[in-house]
């Protein structure tokens, strides 16, 4: 998997972990909301859900009627009671019982209480259970306040001089359900009212009325009337939807139901910033830390600190590896960055032994060249200091001699300039060649003839090997022929005499032929090699003094190249050294 592939599975990956962490939170934190509304409608109305899981709960053990403890201790928060009744109407189990709830009804006379058709001072729920092949009744009763609200009504609360006047009494009931009343005359008209707090109309009709009664949860607001016959006036009281229950806090449901999703809401999102804040510092140390160990990597590079910075762990291994030298688990993401850096840090490292050998190689020539300069100058100022004295007369063929020698060394001395010339005007590309398309069998035929008559290499053994075909190559020739025999007298100068040198053209494909110069000489070491064509290098592996500028080698592969050519060496101590120029005919 390349680089962007992988970069993109991990973000992908990761955003679909933060998503699925982000919809737990929230799915739990919508769960504990509902939770807490269904334990806040407990609260306010336990009957309804609670006393078909109170019921439910009842077991008999030993012909004893026994309930749920924890539902006990709600029944009794709730300021309620429990009855269990057989098929008899004779109690079999209580919890919390007020005295003036009978033992034992008589047939019909639940069905009054529980149809409101017989005053009783309590509201009454009814839930039918078997057990064991018997039918009981639960009964769970609380304090019938509206009841005693109405049976007082027209005893505690008056109508004079378009005002109501309500007693103390009536006001402490009526604030303990949070309710309100209001007067209506026979056409519905609203008269005046006591603690409304609502948003009622100013005129009731009798399906209103009705509706109001019938379907509170839709005014928010139960209604209970009483009926005045001397007046044909009728009394509203107004409580709130629960208010029949007598564990009746103060507070509003609703503003509690706000709470609730308020605080879940804070408390989410404190998490989910926690969350992130968690997820940023993991980021950072996952994706940053390997970026700033490359940057430092750099820095350490631009200072020429060819080497990857270290841990702080006592063996000293780089910050990315572990103690077996494999890449940890954060920076794995960037390995194809790392390599490269690696290899990069691998080439600084190279390239700076190379410089600074290249610096030894070139302070080593400037003094040989120096030397080989300073020798024909000297030469060249001691006889012309001879031919300048008065104390001796010299005669014309001393003369003659003297001029020749001074003649050679100058045109030796012209040579190694030329040479400095030549491989300074190759390098920046300022020379222009001749070229002419030319046959390059007959060329390089002639070149080996023509370097075979030097006087200073008579007796090297040399064999010319030309190609079977015609190839006919764009050359200048002047400098194409320093190319070979720069190579020949490199050949012939660092090698014992009787090795025999081989020069061969060999038409590799169809657009490519080889030169070869071949020898079965002492060979080269790889430094050497590696060496062999740059500038100042001059060969040492010979017993005979140094001589040239050290630049012909180096002059030989610029020369190859400005011919469209490369230039190669198979070489290794013992086993000759062969040279390799290939060029490409077509194009």
């Amino acid at each position: 998997m390349n680089i962007k592939k992988r970069f993109i599975f991990q973000y992908i990956w990761q955003l679909l972990f933060v998503g699925l962490l982000l919809t737990v939170l929230i799915i739990g934190t919508f769960t504990l909301s509902v939770v807490k509304l269904e334990r806040l409608d407990q609260k306010f109305d336990f009957i309804k859900p609670s006393l078909p899981v109170l019921t439910d709960s009842i077991t008999k053990q030993n012909e004893t009627i026994k309930f749920d403890p924890k539902l006990l201790a709600e029944v009794k928060h709730q300021g309620g009671w429990l009855q269990v009744v057989d098929q008899a109407g004779t109690t079999v189990a209580a919890y919390h019982k007020p005295k003036d709830v009978p033992e034992r009804y008589h047939l019909g006379e639940l069905m009054s209480y529980w149809r409101a058709e017989k005053d009783f001072p309590y509201g009454l729920y009814a839930w039918i259970q078997e057990l064991d092949g018997q039918s009981y009744t639960l009964l769970y009763g609380v304090s019938n306040d509206i009841a005693k609200l109405k049976e007082n009504l027209l005893q505690q609360v008056t109508w004079s001089t378009g005002e109501i006047e309500v007693n103390e009494t009536f006001k402490q009931q009526l604030n303990a359900v949070h309710g309100s009343i209001e007067l209506l005359d026979d056409n519905g008209k609203v008269l005046g009212g006591y603690g409304v707090t609502y948003n009622t109309p100013e005129h009731y009709n009798l399906q209103e009325l009705m509706l109001r009664n019938q379907y509170p949860e839709r005014y928010g607001t139960q209604l209970f009337t009483v009926y005045d016959p001397a007046t044909n006036n009728t009394w509203i009281i107004h409580t709130p939807l629960a208010a029949s229950v007598a564990s009746w806090t103060n507070g509003d449901t609703y503003r509690e139901d706000i709470q609730i999703f308020f605080w879940n809401a804070v408390v989410m999102l404190v998490i989910i910033l926690l969350l992130f804040l968690l997820l940023a510092l993991w980021y950072g140390h996952r994706f940053g830390t390997p970026i700033l160990h490359m940057i430092d990597w750099l820095h350490h590079l631009s200072k020429g600190e060819f080497q990857e910075p270290k841990g702080r762990n006592p063996k000293g291994l780089p910050l990315s590896r572990n103690r077996s030298g494999r890449l940890k688990k954060r920076f794995r993401n960037h390995t194809e960055m790392m390599d490269s850096l690696a290899h990069l840090t691998d080439t600084l490292q190279k390239n700076e032994q190379i410089h600074k050998q290249l610096e030894t190689t070139r302070e080593e020539w400037i003094a040989g060249v120096s030397h080989d300069m300073k020798t024909p100058l000297s030469s060249i100022l001691g006889y012309a200091h001879l031919m300048e004295s008065d104390t001796y007369e010299w005669s014309q063929s001393e003369i003659r001699e003297f001029a020749t020698i001074m003649r050679e060394k100058s045109a030796y001395m012209d040579e190694m300039i030329n040479d400095l010339t030549l491989t300074y005007r190759l390098k920046n590309d300022a020379f222009a060649f001749d070229l002419i398309p030319t046959d390059m069998n007959e060329f390089i035929e002639q070149t080996v003839q023509k370097w075979r008559q030097h006087p200073q290499f008579t007796h090297v053994p040399i064999h010319y090997s030309a190609s079977e075909e015609s190839i006919t190559y764009t050359i200048d020739s002047k400098y194409f022929r320093r190319i070979l025999e720069n190579l020949l007298a490199n050949a012939a100068l660092h090698n014992p005499e009787g090795t025999l040198i081989q020069v061969s053209l060999v038409k590799n494909t169809a657009s490519q032929f080889v030169i070869r110069i071949q020898d079965n000489g002492v060979g080269i070491d790889a430094e050497t090699k590696d060496l062999l064509f740059e500038r100042y290098y001059r060969g040492t592996n010979t017993d005979a003094l140094n001589q040239g500028t050290g630049l012909g080698m180096a002059i030989s592969k610029q020369l190859v190249i400005q011919h469209q050519g490369q230039i190669e060496v198979e070489s290794s101590p013992g086993t000759g050294t062969t040279i390799s120029m290939i060029f490409n005919t077509a194009g």
